[in-house]
């Protein structure tokens, strides 16, 4: 009985104290070592899920039983921990910032972290923050301007559209450029198809890399150069981007986030347009006479000079034509573009327990253009999902999976009949374009209803013979585009042992990209019968065209690695892990088409049903390839100051013969931390110094079925119409125009860079500077032949191409206390390309371009040089013209004009903090480099470019010469021409103009709202922020016509190609963000 009623006493007392224990509230503040309040500092109860995070102020609370350990941790700061007691409930906590602490972590190839002062090579990561500050919906040209010796290429910056990445150069003449994309380990396609029928007419449906939704990221770190890519094997020759998403976190408390981001555009960039003249033309009659006509009909601008009179223009409906006065509409092409507006919404969940974490995100961006109506648009939706946990102290197991789905309609481009932006250049300067917004008035459309009810659908009554309306074309072309893609991976690790790890990766990347592009099938007489101005021969016709392109891509990798650690002793600790990879990738490919010169039976019902003849079967291809790799990384460290990694890699390549298929790449990089030796006088100014050097090589294979002649359906041109074989019973399939090579070896590409990180005053200054050389052998190019062979082209292992240069990042932090912080930083790249060699016998090939201006590798020259016959210049530079017509005379032959790539590029940001609010701005700049514009070739044709106004007549060609008998130059002061007999027959050359450029990239606002703002709200964090990005650009004046970053080319090596191409955007909105 005694003993019944002691146990029942004590066990009494225990519930009494852990019931008392449960109420204990702890507080305090929590600050870095410099006192500065760290907000957003998450505090939790080890081995609970109680938690909550820091204010603003950095002030928390929390109920803690008492003699818990309570664990302090924020990303950037080292872990703390302090035991609760009873004797006190204010626990202040002071956190050591890894920058101190020089212990950085960075994640590497294959998902390996590493802390950043042990590797030896260049690695800057940019975190989500910095990533997203500017609002872009692309993830990579959020890049821009951020990192040293990245090149982005935002072509039109309007979601969706195509965006280029290359590091430090291009490496392959003829293969991809573009630096590879990891995404938590695995690898994704980041393929860029343009539509349309060539560059000439493009529509951009964008680059697979831009479906990763950025609120989802948590960091990005680029590894510039073959030494870091290395165990990627041959994908990543030309770097990679190693993406890592956001993921719940262990102990944390569940959190919702929810992020809603509105955005407006408008064009950035618009030629500059002349104001002076109006439609028509100008001559000369029998007896020398200037005379003017106005032609109604015509899309030139080399009419009379404006008066104001009103007159009548365009066509006569039933016999009455509208009247305008003759003056300049000075933003009538500015004024066709809308305000475009899109919304982008994340809401993601995230969290975790002792064992394991989740993160789930939800995203949809909605956009429709800067063109009028709803017909530019562009929808993306994603979910994603990652998650961990620990099923034993030595199982673990991960998972990170994202599906998304894109719809979109896409402007046409180029000089298409689709091209809304073409139509929209030729249009008179006198003319209102908004007033041709209505097509249903006869005056602007095609085909109409009269008073009485009945159709006329056989007649326009747009004033134009040579161009379409703007308006008609926006209407009735589509680009339909259905993107569906799924992709992640499944890790499973296991660790037997402290020192040992096994580690089992799986990743899929599968998607469908299916297109449907609508052309109408028309045809239209002239509306006016009664003028004379317009004839039968004035009539607009096209057979129409329905065209479905479906693209599939199925990529599953596999990565087996075991990872063992061992510590010597007190100095020196070593790891050595091998792997397994194996790619295969499957592709298909399939284009089929109404009949090309038959076009569509019904006008409007696109469906390959309705095609007037045989289906066009443009392609109907699919490919298949594997990559088998192996590969190991040993590294070695001593103490905290020496540190040595080497790799090695072999590869074995489906698309390579048995031969040469198999290819080993290695590489050795080191890193000494001098700072470590520093006495703490010399530290304490002084903080952090380290030298890094390394050498690597990186092999790359071909596309599948470059070791075979192919054969293919042809057609046959004669006398009478075209055959495409196979016909009837004939049995034919012509071979294609390049040879195979059955002894193509993989391209090489050698890489040597060196490199210092610095930090002074405790690391509130730092610097990096790197210096690299890479050169690219055994090129895998096609070389012209002789046709006698029956070929056009023969695949060979030919040429060498070299790129060295310079990289320099400076941070800084001015100004630092508890309330004010302001940061500095700038960038600068200077890469310098060069051809060196190629096949004996060949000087150049060709990259890109079309049949009057080519992009080339030559040999001795920077890569991408445009190549073209232009103005012939003397020997100072200056215009040779024609003594008798005054007009410049053309080059003789081609001529190089200068590449694509610029001499270098540089930026400037600046962020700002005061209590809750911020600031933050980005310049960058590329200076150099040119770039071909045929806006410019088609505004000088019709006359609207502003160089093609002042005065017209009788003008002395600038800075020009002409040659006497003997060849000399004499300066020309009296041989003159009119304008009107330039500009519209330029030399393709003349449209190269100065690509330099700088824009304010980033601009942005944002108001934190603290706790006690808070505290009778649902949330626990709340911002709200204005932003802006690609808001100016500053040009040259010799580029009055567009944005330098456009391009018709897509994301390839053909860059720096403005085929009439989509103007840029610049985007402004506002953001909100709360969690709970």
């Amino acid at each position: 009985m005694k003993q019944t009623l002691l146990s029942f006493l004590v066990g009494g007392m225990i519930l009494t104290s852990v019931a008392f224990a449960q109420e204990k509230k702890i507080s305090g503040r929590v600050t870095s070592a410099d006192g500065k309040a760290i907000p957003g500092v998450t505090v939790v109860v080890q081995g609970t899920n109680q938690a909550t995070q820091t204010d603003t102020d950095g002030n928390y609370s929390l109920n803690v039983p008492a003699g818990k350990v309570v664990v302090f941790r924020s990303v950037g700061f080292d872990d703390k921990t302090i035991i609760v007691n009873n004797n006190s409930s204010v626990f202040n906590v002071s956190l050591v910032n890894h920058d101190n602490a020089l212990e950085e972590v960075v994640v590497t190839a294959n998902a390996i972290k590493r802390e950043k002062r042990s590797l030896g090579y260049s690695a800057p990561t940019i975190k989500s923050d910095e990533l997203t500050e500017g609002r872009n919906s692309s993830a990579i040209n959020s890049l821009a301007g951020k990192v040293a010796g990245v090149n982005i290429t935002s072509t039109s910056n309007s979601p969706g559209s195509s965006s280029r990445v290359v590091l430090r150069g291009g490496s392959s003449i003829s293969g991809n450029n573009q630096a590879l994309i990891v995404v938590d380990g695995t690898p994704i396609d980041n393929t860029s198809k343009m539509g349309g029928a060539s560059d000439l007419s493009s529509v951009d449906f964008g680059n697979r890399g831009n479906d990763i939704n950025p609120d989802d990221i948590a960091s990005v770190t680029v590894l510039k150069g073959p030494a870091a890519a290395a165990l990627y094997g041959s994908r990543a020759s030309n770097g990679a981007l190693i993406i890592t998403t956001k993921s719940g976190k262990k102990g944390a408390k569940n959190e919702i986030t929810f992020s809603s981001t509105n955005t407006l555009s408008s064009i950035l960039k618009l030629p500059e347009f002349q104001n002076q003249y109006g439609q028509g033309a100008s001559g000369y009659n029998k007896a020398g006479d200037l005379i003017y006509t106005n032609d109604p009909k015509e899309n030139w601008s080399w009419g009379a000079p404006f008066t104001g009179e009103v007159q009548e223009w365009g066509q006569a409906v039933n016999g009455v034509r509208q009247k305008k006065a003759y003056s300049a509409v000075k933003d009538n092409v500015r004024d066709f573009f809308d305000l475009g507006i899109a919304s982008d919404n994340n809401l993601s969940f995230s969290g975790g327990s002792d064992k394991s974490t989740f993160y789930l995100g939800l995203n949809a961006l909605n956009s429709n253009g800067v063109y009028p109506g709803k017909k530019d648009n562009y929808n993306k939706y994603g979910v994603r999902f990652n998650g961990t946990t620990e099923f034993s102290n030595k199982f673990s197991a991960g998972i990170a999976v994202n599906y998304s789905r894109i719809n979109s309609n896409n402007v046409g481009g180029g000089q298409g009949g689709g091209s809304v932006y073409n139509n929209l250049l030729q249009t008179p300067r006198d003319i209102d374009v908004v007033g041709l917004k209505d097509l249903s008035n006869p005056y602007n459309g095609y085909g109409y209803i009269d008073e009485n009810g009945v159709a006329h659908n056989d007649v326009y009554g747009y004033y134009g013979a040579y161009t379409m309306n703007p308006y008609w074309v926006l209407a009735n072309y589509n680009n339909f585009n259905d993107v569906n893609r799924i992709m992640g991976n499944f890790n499973v690790n296991y660790k037997p042992t402290e020192w040992l790890t096994f580690q089992e990766r799986i990743g899929l990347d599968n998607y469908s990209d299916r297109r449907r592009s609508e052309s109408p099938k028309y045809s239209y007489l002239p509306i006016d019968n009664t003028t004379g101005n317009y004839s039968d021969g004035n009539i607009q016709t096209d057979p129409g065209q329905y065209r479905i392109d479906q693209f599939n891509v199925n990529e599953i990798v596999h990565d087996f690695m075991a990872t063992a650690k061992h510590t010597f002793n007190e100095d020196w600790e070593a790891s050595f892990m091998v792997g397994n990879n194996i790619r295969q990738r499957k592709t298909t490919s399939n284009s089929t088409a109404t009949n090309s010169s038959g076009g569509l039976v019904v006008p409007g019902w696109y469906n390959l049903a309705n095609s007037n003849g045989p289906l066009d079967l443009i392609e109907d291809t699919w490919t298949n390839r594997r990559l088998v790799g192996v590969y190991g990384d040993l590294n070695v460290s001593y103490k905290n100051i020496a540190y040595l990694q080497a790799t090695a890699r072999n590869d074995w390549s489906s698309t390579l013969p048995k031969k040469n298929n198999s290819f080993f790449y290695p590489s050795v990089s080191g890193s000494f931390v001098a700072s470590e030796l520093f006495s703490p006088e010399l530290k304490s100014k002084f903080s952090y110094a380290k030298i890094r050097a390394n050498w690597a090589q990186v092999g790359s294979d071909t596309d599948p079925y470059q070791l075979i002649s192919t054969f293919s359906r042809s057609t046959i041109a004669g006398g009478f119409g075209s055959t495409t074989f196979p016909f009837g019973n004939v049995s034919a399939l012509m071979s294609g125009n390049t040879i195979g090579n059955l002894n193509l070896k993989p391209e090489i590409t050698t890489s040597f860079e060196v490199g210092t990180e610095l930090g002074f005053f405790n690391n509130r200054l730092s610097a990096d500077f790197t210096y690299y050389k890479n050169n690219s052998k055994n090129q895998i190019l096609s070389i012209p032949i002789p046709l006698s062979t029956g070929y056009g082209l023969s695949l060979v292992n030919a040429g060498k191409v070299q790129n060295n240069g310079v990289e320099l990042t400076l941070r800084g932090t001015p100004v630092k206390t508890e309330n004010l912080t302001w940061e500095l930083f700038g960038t600068f790249t200077k890469n310098n390309s060069k051809v060196v060699e190629l096949m004996d016998g060949v000087q150049q090939v060709s990259v890109g371009g079309f049949s009057g201006m080519s992009i080339v590798a030559a040999v001795g020259r920077p890569y991408g040089e445009f190549y073209g016959v232009t103005n012939a210049t003397d020997a100072q530079g200056r215009t040779i013209v024609d003594q008798k017509t005054g007009l410049p005379i053309a080059s003789s032959k081609p001529e190089y004009l200068g590449t694509y790539n610029p001499d270098f590029q540089a930026s400037l940001g600046t962020s700002l903090s005061y209590k809750n609010w911020s600031m933050s701005a980005l310049f960058d700049t590329k200076q150099g480099g040119v770039f071909y514009s045929r806006t410019k070739d088609i505004m000088g044709f019709v006359g609207t470019s502003a160089e093609s106004g002042g005065d017209r007549i009788g003008q002395i060609f600038p800075n020009s010469v002409y040659l006497d008998a003997s060849g000399n130059s004499v300066v020309n002061t009296s041989a003159t021409y009119d304008k009107i007999d330039y500009y519209p027959n330029m030399e393709a050359g003349v449209n190269v103009v100065d690509a330099t450029y700088i824009k304010l990239r980033n601009l942005t606002f944002t108001y934190k709202f603290s706790k006690n703002m808070l505290k009778n709200t649902p949330f626990g964090a709340a911002s709200i922020g204005v932003f802006g990005n690609n808001l100016f650009i500053w040009t040259p004046s010799e580029n009055k016509y567009a944005d330098p970053e456009v391009n018709s080319s897509g994301a390839g090596n053909a860059q720096g190609f403005d085929f009439t191409a989509q103007p840029s955007l610049r985007n402004y909105g506002i953001n909100v963000k709360v969690s709970f």
